[in-house]
């Protein structure tokens, strides 16, 4: 069961890199409902996912990410290969990313782990099914706190 406790603070900035714009939109409507403080970025493949995380034009503005939802089919680079770069990079190297996916496969969750996914998650089809995703971005809001000091 998820609690919904409203509270207020610091905000999860969450980047979902994912082309299906269904999955994006039931994302966003199980986020309203987390309990928690958290903003959804979405990008559709992985190559503006690098641009959105070196804040590259269009993204020049935008949150860098506290957590990355992460599917292996993309178009243009997939997952695993965004994976493979985000961790070759210093400053994004303890970032957490989440591989939220639909495949089922061994092979992918091998090589998720190989290349060092922090969790792997297959994607649920129904909103009561999202209480893993839920527990796993709370963890990390719980853990924003721990980690920097209120500003």
């Amino acid at each position: 069961m998820i609690h919904r406790t409203k509270v207020a603070g610091r905000i999860l900035e969450v980047l979902q890199i994912e082309d299906n714009k269904a999955d994006t939109a039931l994302l966003k409507q199980v986020l309203k409902g987390a309990g928690f403080p958290v903003h959804l970025s979405s990008v559709e493949n992985g190559e503006e996912a690098m641009s959105f995380l070196r804040q590259q034009a269009p993204y020049s503005q935008s949150p860098l990410p506290n957590v990355i939802l992460l599917d292996l089919q993309l178009p243009r680079k997939d997952g695993l290969t965004v994976l493979t770069e985000i961790r070759r990079e210093p400053e994004w190297a303890r970032l957490p990313i989440i591989i939220f996916t639909s495949s089922e496969s061994d092979l992918d969750k091998e090589w998720s782990g190989r290349l060092r996914a922090d969790h792997f998650l297959v994607k649920p089809l129904e909103l009561d099914h999202y209480g893993p995703l839920l527990k796993v971005l709370r963890e990390y809001w719980l853990k924003s706190f721990r980690e920097r000091p209120l500003a």
